[in-house]
């Protein structure tokens, strides 16, 4: 089914997103600050269990361009220890390393010492022959928890190199456009936890599973397109403390920086999906350009799912438009429970909007689908403009009967008594009659 629409809504009604409380609980604990690979021996949960890509020449696509998740064939990608990684070590001298940039998995990382404490790599993972000319693709991961947030980076050392050159000499390496990924998370907590997610990834997906040894595994897979962003104003110094939304609006803003692989956040049914408190984990997956997407906001009532976005008119060349994206992975179950309607008809109410706070509208396509075997609803909008859209999913639930109505049982129904001789029957309905050979009885 596609669409067009004036302005691009989505149909899962939003509302403004409560306050976190001052001290927030961990929801998923962890003995260091950043989760490392589980065969790297130093703990069997709470760990990467594995990173996988799609083989592209397998996959197959519908009419519309969506992904056939029953044609993947998935390829593991193989992690590297770094020998420089301490567990549970707290510091590092840049001393140390190398700057060598042939030795992804022992040079000096980004965020060495970040805001969260040390973040050094347990080990970097290749990807064989993924890159178009053949070579190999490599990576670290960054993934950690923190109170009601859980984060997972994919930082690309060598990929596909771009042309997207920065003010400070800084260039992109990319996982290649289009390319599928899969992370498998062992963790109790991550299965049980995990409800709302965002990420920058097309055909979102998650679903659950357990290891071998009884531990939950969490599976979240989707297709990455590196996308440029950040909000830089001509003729000035980029601050990265700047609201986005104020610094987006200014006109002919162009991108400062660029994603290189996936990023996805992972949240639990709190604050305004506190009424989600036990639906199906993962129930709400939302995805859109990285460092684009605003705070999800959820109204049950209405049927609203609200994604305010803020991103540069123009890319790195400042003469290409930015045109955003938009696509909503929803589980079967929240739609019936929430809604009170059957996945399968959702795409007959959902509607998608997108306005501007200038007052403008812009014309976007959008689709949906339900995946019957995999009980999910999907619903997608493109070709939308920057620099503030707010898109809105909409999909008003249906009203449940009360009462008797509720029960499918009428107050216009009665009941008589048929006899046959010795035999009695009740006769239940509108207008109840005796079958033939029996007499009411008086």
């Amino acid at each position: 089914m596609i669409r067009k629409a004036w302005t691009v809504a989505f149909s899962l009604a939003l509302v403004t997103l409560l306050a976190p409380t001052s001290s927030s609980e961990e929801f998923y604990p962890s003995e260091t600050p950043y989760w490392v690979d589980c065969s790297s021996g130093f703990r069997n949960t709470d760990c990467v269990e594995s990173v996988e890509f799609s083989d592209p020449m397998a996959e197959k696509r519908d009419a519309n361009g969506q992904l056939d998740y029953a044609s993947i064939v998935w390829k593991k990608t193989v992690p590297s220890t770094n020998p420089k990684f301490g567990y549970k070590k707290t510091s590092y001298d840049l001393s140390e390393f190398t700057n060598d940039p042939t030795k992804f998995c022992d040079s000096v990382p980004p965020n060495l010492n970040g805001s969260r404490g040390v973040y050094l790599h347990d080990a970097c993972y290749t990807a064989s022959g993924l890159l178009p000319d053949g070579k190999d693709l490599i990576f670290r991961l960054m993934i950690s928890g923190s109170g009601s947030s859980f984060e997972i980076y994919q930082w690309v050392d060598q990929g596909v190199k771009r042309t997207w050159d920065r003010a400070d000499g800084w260039s992109a390496q990319t996982v290649p456009d289009g390319s599928t990924w899969r992370i498998t998370l062992k963790s109790n907590a991550i299965a049980a936890n995990a409800g709302t997610i965002t990420a920058n990834m097309k055909n979102p997906l998650i679903t659950f599973g357990k290891s071998s040894d009884g531990v939950a595994l969490t599976y979240i897979q989707g297709t990455v397109y590196p996308n440029q962003y950040g909000c830089q104003v001509p003729g000035r110094a980029f601050d990265p403390s700047a609201d986005p939304r104020v610094t987006c609006a200014i006109q002919d803003t162009y991108a400062e920086t660029a994603s290189t692989g996936f990023s996805i956040y992972l949240s639990p049914y709190i604050y305004q999906f506190e009424k989600l408190k036990g639906y199906p984990a993962g129930g709400i997956f939302v995805t859109g350009p990285t460092g684009s997407l605003g705070q999800v906001q959820y109204d049950q009532e209405q049927g609203q799912i609200t994604v305010p976005m803020y991103g540069p008119h123009f890319l790195f060349d400042r003469k290409t438009l930015n045109k955003g994206w938009m696509e909503v992975s929803i589980k079967g179950e929240v739609i019936r429970r929430a809604f009170n309607l059957e996945p399968s008809q959702a795409g007959q109410v959902a509607k998608v909007e997108i306005s501007y706070a200038q007052g403008q509208s812009d014309v976007a396509t959008y689709n949906s689908r339900y995946l019957k075997d995999l009980d999910v609803f999907e619903i997608r909008a493109y070709n939308f403009g920057f620099s503030s859209p707010t898109l809105s999913i909409k999909m008003p639930p249906v009203k449940k009967a009360s009462g008797s109505a509720a029960t499918g049982k009428s107050n216009n129904r009665a009941s008589i008594t048929c006899v046959k001789g010795k035999v009695q029957k009740v006769v239940t309905g509108k207008a109840p009659k005796c079958p033939k050979g029996y007499s009411i009885k008086r």
